[in-house]
């Protein structure tokens, strides 16, 4: 179902367009969390410290492919924004061709670099090998991870929110379900729920090309459409690669922080990687209402209709720091007992050290808001170099962290990466943002078409 960018409320259009993002995220997030519990509930703790040192390994990864994928929506909804179909199925035809070319790069690198790259970051010896297995199963299901996200950000980018929705439920099911299945009854341990998310994620392939086909002619294309186009490609990839550099290069900033964090032992790891789940459970409104904004950016931007894109992005971030600070208040009152879910034994270590990094987090929630808003509203304009710079804000914030405070103030240090990877990559963000400003004030009251609502 598309929902219409281009006339009515800017907000309510922003708000109905990032509800199923919302829940879709919530969904998205079971592949990690259904993980995360069945391992560190019906295997040990060792088995969920070794999920979690594999985490910033594989955002690595990921994060390129999802940062690569999302990009691509951007002319994509831009193109739909004007009218120009021919080009819309030109540029899905360009990024299924790129993204398949892509994964099959990302996974050989990820197969080849896998051990060596566990070690660099000083992976437990304990955890080392459990760690390598569930890393090489989810590597091999790259193609997946990243059919999908294109696939499901070129939906958003035509409007159509619902359907990824609908698909990521139906995925995560599958992944729980085989998650116990495997665990409890072919006793695969931490090698079952790797597979199952493996499987889980060609099953929302399969599913969204099935849609694509039957519901969207925009996106039916010819054998001519998946032909390169020097103009089409780079396109695509100016706006794909900054935010998949963006991203890969957070995961790198992470990557030197687990290794702060492995130092700290087996407890810590597991500390982080259970905290890390509750956070991510509450930024996905705030993370959803920023996609919804790029999408809401790129159509109206395509449409000439400027001061619809100011109206939208002032409200949109009084809303996140709203979100923020609901969000701040559940870490802090509640962040204990949702990382208790994910812990079969030595809770009383862990949990202390779980609270300590969510109780740092939720002070500094403000700070991702003002993340979450104006990165994807600068990549909506277009400017996909913004994300290259605040990623590479971020990775001096957290190196900032593991190299010069984590060994003089221990593991609280540690907690503070985070925070000050937000408040580095804010600083850019929003010194472009008041200076890409003026430039859109003055083409709204150039165009007359440009009216809020």
């Amino acid at each position: 179902m598309h929902i219409n960018m281009l006339k009515g409320s800017p907000v309510k259009a922003v708000l109905r367009f990032s509800l199923p993002l919302m829940l879709g995220n919530v969904f998205q997030l079971f592949y990690n969390i259904a993980d995360s519990v069945v391992v560190g509930r019906f295997v040990s703790s060792s088995a969920l410290a070794a999920v979690g040192a594999v985490g910033p390994v594989n955002s690595l990864l990921v994060g390129f492919a999802f940062g690569l994928t999302s990009g691509f929506a951007i002319p994509v909804a831009e193109s739909f924004g004007a009218g120009d179909l021919p080009r819309v199925k030109k540029c899905f035809g360009n990024a299924l061709f790129l993204s398949l070319t892509l994964s099959a790069v990302l996974t050989t690198v990820a197969l080849c670099l896998s051990r060596p790259l566990l070690r660099l970051i000083d992976t437990p010896e304990k955890i080392l090998e459990d760690a390598n297995t569930y890393a090489v199963i989810l590597y091999c299901s790259i193609v997946f991870m990243m059919l999908y996200n294109m696939m499901a950000a070129m939906l958003r980018a035509l409007g159509d929110s619902r359907s990824p929705l609908f698909f990521l439920v139906v995925s995560s099911i599958v992944n729980v379900a085989l998650d116990l299945f495997f665990v409890l009854v072919l006793h695969w341990t931490i090698a079952g729920v790797a597979v199952a998310s493996a499987i889980g994620n060609g099953v929302s392939v399969l599913l969204c090309a099935v849609l694509i086909w039957r519901a969207h002619p925009e996106l039916h294309i010819q054998k001519s459409d998946l032909l390169p186009a020097r103009a089409i490609c780079r396109a695509l990839l100016s706006m794909g690669v900054p935010m998949a550099l963006q991203l890969s290069v957070t995961a790198v900033g992470s990557m030197i922080l687990q290794n702060a964090v492995n130092r700290f032992g087996e407890y810590a790891v597991a500390a982080v990687t259970a905290g890390s789940r509750a956070e991510n459970v509450v930024n996905v409104s705030m993370s959803a209402l920023g996609v919804a904004l790029s999408t809401f950016t790129a159509q109206n931007r395509g449409a000439k209709q400027y001061g619809r894109i100011l109206y939208s992005v002032r409200r949109i971030f009084l809303l996140d720091l709203a979100l923020s600070v609901a969000a701040s208040l559940f870490l802090w009152f509640c962040g204990r007992s949702v990382c208790a879910v994910f812990l079969k034994d030595s809770a009383a270590e862990i949990l202390p050290l779980a609270e300590t990094y969510l109780r740092t987090l939720a002070c500094f929630y403000w700070a991702l808001a003002v993340l979450f808003v104006f990165r994807n509203f600068l990549q909506g304009l277009g400017y996909g170099y913004t994300s290259v710079l605040a990623g590479a804000a971020e990775l001096i914030g957290r190196m900032l962290v593991a190299f010069l405070l984590a060994g003089r103030f221990g593991f609280p240090a540690v907690c503070l990466a985070g925070p000050m990877a937000w408040i580095f990559a804010d600083a850019p963000l929003l010194i472009i943002y008041f200076f890409k400003r003026r430039a859109l004030v003055r083409l709204s009251r150039q165009t007359p078409a440009s009216a809020p609502a």
